[in-house]
């Protein structure tokens, strides 16, 4: 499995957490700087 960097989406921030999931099961992820929530989008190649 390959490791991957995750930023927010909002503030470009790397200090980012996981954050439980939401109601369809995905993980969720906080910003520690700008206390946004966010779900990572995977890349379809």
């Amino acid at each position: 499995m390959a490791s991957v960097n995750i930023h927010c989406p909002r503030c470009q921030s790397a200090q980012v957490y996981r954050h439980g999931q939401n109601p369809k099961g995905h993980d969720r992820f906080r910003c520690r700087d700008c206390h946004n929530f966010f779900r990572v989008m995977p890349l379809i190649s």
